[in-house]
């Protein structure tokens, strides 16, 4: 995530920021989000502070990055069980992720989200993939992630996935979540849950160099 603050300079505190200087800053960042940050005095000139906030490409995951990731995993670490997994009653809201345009997915969807107390969908987001290039899981797309995650921690508010079959292999994913540190579950994986999270990578980093040394 890559935020860019750009000030606007005026004689007056009341006057209206131009709305093309908004837009076109938006374009040219290829910007999702933009807030006014605070407003500085200097002198009798008023100085508005904007920010917007852009999506940025995952860093490359090289096979040296792979022996330092799976270094810093702890020697000792117990899963806990999705009975044990605390329950999501003080929340009444959540952020989807996931292709949920399927009559099954929407049923499971429901169940889920009557389970626990009617929690309700504030946002949906989802990277489609691309068919004719999307041969292993380092094609995937996080832009749509990356804002996900983003608006769960603005709002505080946990993450719903509704499937990570299509990631569970990326380490990319595994990152982006743990630089988030955000709360969030998924509906077909019960043990998907951030306590959770240093032993599943730790699986998928013990693979993937298996794969690397042995190649």
């Amino acid at each position: 995530m890559k935020k860019t603050v750009l000030e606007y300079t005026t004689n007056t505190y009341q006057e209206d920021i131009p709305k093309q200087f908004l837009q076109e800053a938006k374009i040219r960042l290829n910007s999702f989000f933009s807030e006014q940050e605070c407003v500085q005095k200097k002198g009798i000139q008023f100085i508005f502070k904007y920010a917007f906030y852009s999506v940025e490409n995952p860093r490359k995951v090289t096979k040296q990055h792979l022996i330092k990731e799976y270094a810093r995993l702890p020697l000792e670490k117990r899963s806990v069980q999705p009975e044990q997994i605390p329950d999501m009653k003080q929340y009444n809201d959540i952020i989807l992720y996931g292709d949920n345009n399927s009559p099954e997915t929407q049923k499971l969807l429901a169940e889920y989200l009557q389970r626990h107390d009617s929690l309700k969908v504030q946002l949906s987001f989802f990277d489609k993939k691309n068919d004719s290039t999307y041969k292993d899981e380092q094609t995937i797309a996080y832009a749509e992630l990356q804002k996900a995650l983003f608006f769960c921690k603005r709002k505080k508010i946990p993450l719903l996935f509704v499937s990570i079959k299509d990631m569970i292999n990326d380490i990319r994913f595994f990152n982006l979540l743990e630089e988030s540190h955000i709360d969030f579950r998924c509906i077909d994986f019960p043990w998907f849950y951030k306590e959770n999270l240093p032993l599943i990578k730790a699986v998928v980093l013990y693979e993937k160099l298996e794969i690397r040394i042995n190649v």
